[in-house]
């Protein structure tokens, strides 16, 4: 009869690849400083700015697909949703220029934006969990920046436009400086530039015991 032995071995798989946040937080910085350049007429919507929001996109589905191979379901939808909105968008711009469709109307295109809008507000919520605060603060405010988008376009204020203009540079650099922070700290291997973390109630626990002894 033949000794048969079962043996219980575990194996740890450490995931080795890049995180993908960084780049889609720069390309989004991107994306927002070109958009509202163009919003407070700086120059036009031309095809500068429709190129980079198209080939955007191939970025930010790039940074999707990157998180789901980590397994990481936000990054998956927040990545995926931006990429698909970026190639919505220039597709809106370009294809009626081409003749292969009509040109949107004024109020179709402010409820693409407010509905953009909504969804991105719904992210910042799901984001309250991270412990990165900045990540947080960076979504509500692109969101408040695509509302804003949305009703200039549907009122055609030239305020609005100003306003709107201003408050995305503002969440451009944001999220420029987002992405190149994350970047900066993984590649020192500490806190070098201040992205405003908030540490679990248990490790803050062990830090301030630690500290009394």
């Amino acid at each position: 009869m033949i000794d048969e032995k079962v043996v219980d071995t575990r194996v740890r798989i450490v995931e080795t690849t890049a995180s993908p946040e960084a780049l889609g937080a720069t390309l989004l910085g991107w994306l927002a400083v070109l958009l509202s350049l163009s919003s407070l007429q700086v120059y036009p919507l031309g095809g500068m700015v429709l190129a980079m929001v198209f080939f955007a996109g191939f970025g930010f589905i790039l940074v999707a697909y990157m998180g789901w191979k980590r397994g990481e379901l936000f990054t998956l939808f927040a990545f995926g949703a931006i990429g698909v909105f970026a190639w919505a968008f220039s597709a809106l711009m370009t294809m009626p220029r081409m003749g292969l469709s009509d040109m949107p109307t004024v109020n179709e295109l402010g409820a693409f934006m407010i509905m953009f809008a909504i969804i991105v507000a719904a992210l910042g919520v799901i984001t309250l969990k991270h412990p990165c605060r900045l990540l947080t603060i960076t979504i509500f405010f692109a969101s408040v920046m695509f509302l804003l988008v949305g009703l200039q376009i549907i009122t055609g204020s030239e305020t609005m436009g100003i306003i709107s203009g201003c408050w995305g540079l503002l969440v451009g650099v944001m999220a420029i400086y987002l992405g190149c922070a994350i970047t900066l700290n993984t590649t020192y291997g500490k806190m070098v530039a201040p992205i405003m973390i908030r540490m679990p109630k248990e490790i803050t626990s062990e830090v301030e015991a630690s500290e009394a002894m």
